[in-house]
């Protein structure tokens, strides 16, 4: 329900802000991210939810977590955890079960490739729009990129770090 109120939110906000995307950037760039994000999610979603869930690998400055509490991420949860914005993903609930835990990593898996590459084109549509002239356009989208997919980005590779060891030390208990 959640996503389609946004999805008809950003229609209408596309049908207004097109004409005259400099008068309305935010609109035009918050709109159009939904969008790109709705068709990303859609066209990656089984290959992203196919791989293997141990397949992103973190890297040694991630793993003790301090560079995720430094740039916000536990405000950006308690966000997603009071607002609406919690509700576009309900799939991603945890139990004790381990092949409930790993169907977990897989959905984040899924969510933080969507948002990689959803954050990839917002940002390169924030780069071409600043290039041609349309510098509140492309502000509009660089802080929208940030927002919509950076910060979801990094708290699923935050989240998918204390899920992963989780499943590692079930294993561990089971062995």
């Amino acid at each position: 329900m959640t996503s389609l109120v946004f999805s008809m939110l950003a229609m209408v906000g596309m049908i207004i802000s097109v004409p005259d995307m400099d008068g309305h950037p935010v609109m035009f760039a918050t709109s159009l991210t939904w969008v790109i994000g709705g068709v990303t999610g859609l066209f990656a979603q089984k290959f992203l939810l196919g791989m293997d869930p141990w397949r992103f690998r973190f890297r040694r400055w991630e793993c003790e977590g301090r560079v995720y509490r430094w740039v916000g991420v536990n405000v950006f949860r308690w966000v997603l955890k009071h607002t609406p914005l919690g509700w576009l993903n309900p799939g991603m609930k945890m139990t004790i079960r381990r092949s409930s835990l790993e169907e977990l990593l897989r959905q984040m898996n899924f969510a933080e490739g969507a948002h990689l590459i959803g954050g990839v084109i917002t940002l390169g549509l924030s780069v071409g729009f600043f290039g041609t002239g349309h510098r509140s356009v492309g502000l509009a989208f660089a802080v929208i990129t940030l927002l919509v997919h950076f910060y979801p980005l990094i708290t699923q590779r935050w989240n998918r770090g204390r899920v992963a060891r989780m499943v590692r030390r079930q294993a561990s208990r089971v062995a």
